[in-house]
């Protein structure tokens, strides 16, 4: 049963990561926005998220080394972020200068 539960896991996960692969790629500026709630659960941290059981935390060393290969740089927008959003802020992807992107592919 365990098993069965981080399979189904798993596949949510990459299911995340190719809806949020799809979105960039459909992205015609330089920075695009996501939502914390939605990266993080492409990036989910095996820690327990301490602020909500709601979302999982994000892994950042993840979600960074899955952007660059596609082409963009990765950070928290904590400006753009509503109050109830102060321990979950918006993650801000900038497109990386072509020359950097075509390298790193």
């Amino acid at each position: 049963m365990h098993a069965t539960h981080e399979s189904s896991t798993h596949r949510d996960t990459h299911a995340w990561q190719s809806a949020l692969d799809r979105a960039l790629a459909a992205h015609d500026d330089v920075v695009a926005l996501a939502h914390y709630s939605h990266v993080a659960n492409a990036f989910p941290s095996s820690s327990p998220n301490p602020y909500t059981q709601e979302h999982p935390l994000l892994d950042y060393r993840k979600l960074k080394a899955w952007a660059i290969h596609r082409g963009w740089y990765v950070r928290p927008a904590p400006e753009r972020a509503s109050q109830e959003e102060k321990y979950r802020p918006p993650v801000r992807f900038t497109r990386q200068p072509r020359s950097l992107s075509q390298r790193t592919h």
